[in-house]
């Protein structure tokens, strides 16, 4: 084993031996009694270990099973809909409220738009032009009526 490995080990399992994995804790454990930084390494996961126990951080287990309790409460409290109806899954849309509003919306908003840009066009009358004017206008040729 290298110093490298067993800093990797003691930075994932602590100092405690019983915790790192049983294939590599005989030499890890040799390594630790033959070199001096090997054993300087244990001594200093040995100090943070001991800080952390100190501290009094709670059981990571114990915080698993508040978050499971918390996530099935949310989730039994959350109210199921149906995503699409019949109609839905023809066209892509929904006609619920939620989802028509919008729809409704944009379509009043085109057909004022559209309505008013259709008045205006007819309201406009042209009727001060001259001849020129109207053949620059159209591309039928008013000199070959008779005009």
């Amino acid at each position: 084993m290298k110093l490298n490995r067993l800093s990797a080990i003691l930075e994932a399992y602590g100092a405690d031996p019983q915790r790192w994995p049983a294939e590599e804790r005989e030499a890890a454990l040799a390594l630790t009694k033959s070199s001096v930084p090997a054993a300087r390494a244990l001594a200093e996961a040995r100090m943070l270990d001991s800080v952390l126990l100190q501290q009094g951080f709670a059981d990571i287990a114990e915080e698993t099973e508040q978050f499971t309790l918390l996530h099935s409460a949310i989730v039994s409290r959350a109210r199921l809909r149906p995503t699409h109806t019949w109609f839905g899954r023809w066209f892509g849309f929904d006609l619920s409220p939620s989802q028509l509003w919008p729809s409704l919306a944009g379509l009043a908003v085109a057909s004022v738009l559209g309505f008013a840009v259709g008045l205006g066009g007819l309201l406009q009358t042209e009727t001060d032009h001259e001849g020129d004017e109207i053949a620059v206008l159209s591309p039928i040729d008013l000199s070959a009526i008779g005009q």
